[in-house]
């Protein structure tokens, strides 16, 4: 990077940042809206969800991945909740819904470590299922039965099974110009998180920067910035797919400008 990364750099890329976060995350749930059937645990496990009456094609090897999904995650150290899965299954979920997406990052020279918010990421699962109502259910494991814990497990498995088959939501979604991909959890016992993306970046600045932005603000928290290379370098596949075409079959008819 050519220019000098300070701190009035980072504040003029977080004000660039906030805005262009709202842009995203707005156009993010318009699109979540109207794909939302698609993302519906009914139609993936039907009638193996509990209080739905109605069968679909395919529920019974939809629950198997499902089960085989579940139980390292439930074995694990970090959620020990009860192995055995067996229909009628605790999926309530209906409405996507976008969380932001974090992930703990120590600087160099810093004795703890800090939660980094990534805004332009976010994690995609049902209303009032995000990461912090998981935290609060896995917290509080030790003195509940873990009904609701499973739930929420079941939920977040549901979505990656649901975000990742194809033909579904993640080419509709990628076509919209927006990424889906899941990652396992270590702070989750392995747990699947389901990721939805905008076509642009962000990036953490150099080390100080972060403790610097951290010290100012008095929390144990910083927010990436836009990345401006991952804006310029912006295409449009559908005009490149286009444009290889023409290439191909009509050569000088039309201009690539």
């Amino acid at each position: 990077m050519d220019q000098v990364f300070d701190i009035s750099r980072l504040l003029a890329l977080r004000s660039l940042t906030t805005p262009l976060a709202e842009l995203f995350a707005r156009q993010a749930r318009d699109h979540l809206a109207n794909l939302a059937p698609l993302v519906n645990p009914r139609a993936l496990f039907g009638d193996l969800i509990l209080g739905e009456k109605n069968a679909v094609r395919g529920s019974n090897l939809a629950f198997q991945e499902l089960n085989a999904l579940y139980q390292p995650v439930a074995k694990s150290a970090a959620l020990e909740l009860q192995s055995e899965l067996r229909p009628p299954l605790e999926i309530f979920g209906m409405t996507p819904e976008l969380f932001p997406a974090t992930y703990s990052y120590t600087p160099a020279g810093f004795n703890k470590p800090i939660t980094v918010i990534t805004p332009l990421k976010w994690v995609l699962i049902y209303k009032d299922l995000g990461p912090h109502r998981l935290r609060e259910l896995v917290a509080n494991h030790a003195r509940s039965d873990g009904g609701e814990l499973r739930s929420c497990v079941l939920n977040y498995l549901a979505m990656h099974m649901l975000a990742n088959r194809r033909p579904g939501v993640a080419p509709i979604l990628e076509s919209l110009r927006f990424s889906v991909s899941s990652a396992s959890s270590d702070e989750f016992g392995g747990l699947a998180i389901t990721y939805l993306s905008a076509p642009i970046r962000t990036m953490r600045p150099p080390d100080e920067l972060v403790v610097q932005s951290a010290q100012i603000s008095g929390t144990n928290t910083f927010e990436e910035v836009v990345d401006p290379s991952s804006i310029s370098s912006l295409t449009d596949p559908l005009r490149d797919e286009v444009l290889a075409t023409v290439n191909q079959y009509g050569a000088g008819l039309v201009s690539s400008a």
